[in-house]
């Protein structure tokens, strides 16, 4: 089972806040359709011996997908730190703070935060231990986190017209959080896949690479 998903910051890539929102819907709508894919085959996974082929591959297809979803924010959790000013590292604590509050369960050891890992500036977050999570609540609580992003960027912040409800800099911050919190969800479901369906993260995780690589998003 892997241990730890670490996500890259891309540096051949600075995407605004406005083109995020559009980047994860266009993700997350590909990961409901993954999800949905696979539901007919889910229950035949408990039989280790006879699992169809293409349930595997598209149980990896979801999963990629999820990578996908997580990157996005990743991607733009980097760019707000650099152009507006945003503690990642101060974010990431916050956000582990809340979860401790709200009683998950996760491992405590681990350092979650901006680091660096071969050649590249990662962040990871941690896999909460939740018994009733599954492919289907966590589309859902993607976009119910999607929402609460298109809240801050948009009538929060008095982008859609309307008087701003907050000031700029803390509509930014709910952005940011909002994005951790979406990326909270990939991450989870990503060990979840790893631990039960015995999907193999690191190989996703070398190939997601090397796509990121190959469209010059990064060394």
């Amino acid at each position: 089972m892997i241990e730890s998903i670490y996500l890259p910051k891309l540096n051949n890539l600075t995407p605004t806040l406005d083109s995020t929102l559009l980047k994860i819907m266009e993700e997350a709508g590909e990961l409901a359709r993954a999800v949905l894919h696979f539901l007919p085959y889910e229950n035949m996974l408990s039989d280790k011996k006879n699992i169809p082929v293409i349930a595997e591959e598209l149980l990896e297809e979801v999963a990629s997908e999820l990578l996908d979803v997580a990157q996005t924010c990743v991607t733009m959790l980097f760019v707000m730190e650099e152009s507006y000013a945003i503690e990642v590292d101060a974010l990431i604590d916050e956000h582990i703070r809340k979860l401790i509050h709200k009683g998950y369960l996760f491992d405590h050891t681990l350092l979650y935060s901006i680091t660096t890992v071969g050649a590249f500036k990662c962040l990871n977050l941690p896999r909460l231990i939740l018994e009733d999570v599954t492919l289907l609540t966590t589309v859902c609580k993607i976009q119910e986190e999607i929402g609460e992003f298109t809240q801050f960027l948009g009538k929060r912040s008095g982008a859609s017209g309307e008087k701003p409800e907050l000031e700029i800099q803390a509509a930014l911050l709910g952005c940011a959080y909002e994005l951790l919190d979406v990326a909270q969800c990939c991450f989870t479901m990503m060990y979840i896949l790893a631990e039960k369906y015995q999907v193999n993260m690191e190989e996703l995780l070398s190939g997601h690479i090397a796509k990121l690589r190959r469209k010059g998003y990064c060394m």
